[in-house]
């Protein structure tokens, strides 16, 4: 994906930002081998970014970070795409602000529960701990990046889908 592909891909642009920040490292990036791209501004350390890619085209979503609560500290936490549990401060509630022209939906988010550092995709990657029933772990693998992808494309388009709002409303 080119610069311009993943800066027009956002389903819930900033409407103050003039232009997305990409991270340094994008033109490193190995499109072929990762799952989705997620990134924080350095400027805004709350502000962070997640790109996939779905039908041939690149999907994108605005997430905003919202603080840890101190009172879940000796708890654990799963993440909402790669399912896997972490301990509290490594899991995050992100907010996505859902696009609307009407300044009164703007206050319309969803929220989920994601890796802080956004590395899940090493987190699915990685070889299972326990051997389990039935898949070889090179398909439990696979079988986990399925899922991982096919949760974040479903996350970013319902941030998208405006439609059904509207339906309620109606």
């Amino acid at each position: 994906m080119t610069r311009e592909e993943v800066r027009g891909a956002f389903v819930n642009p900033d409407p103050t930002a003039k232009k997305i920040r990409l991270p340094a490292w994008f033109d490193d990036v190995p499109w072929h081998q990762i799952d989705y791209l997620g990134w924080r501004d350095l400027r805004a350390p709350q502000l962070a970014y997640l790109v996939t890619e779905a039908d041939d085209q690149a999907l994108g979503v605005l997430l905003r970070q919202a603080p840890n609560r101190a009172e879940l500290e000796s708890r654990a936490v799963m993440c909402d795409l790669c399912r896997s549990s972490r301990r509290f401060n490594e899991v995050s509630r992100f907010t996505a602000r859902r696009p609307s022209r009407d300044k009164r939906e703007r206050l319309n988010v969803l929220g989920l529960l994601l890796c802080t550092d956004l590395d899940c995709a090493v987190k699915v990657s990685a070889k299972p701990i326990r051997q389990g029933f039935g898949l070889e772990d090179g398909d439990r693998v696979e079988e986990r990046r399925e899922g991982l992808r096919a949760r974040t494309v479903a996350f970013i388009r319902s941030v998208a889908d405006t439609e059904r709002i509207t339906q309620h409303r109606g």
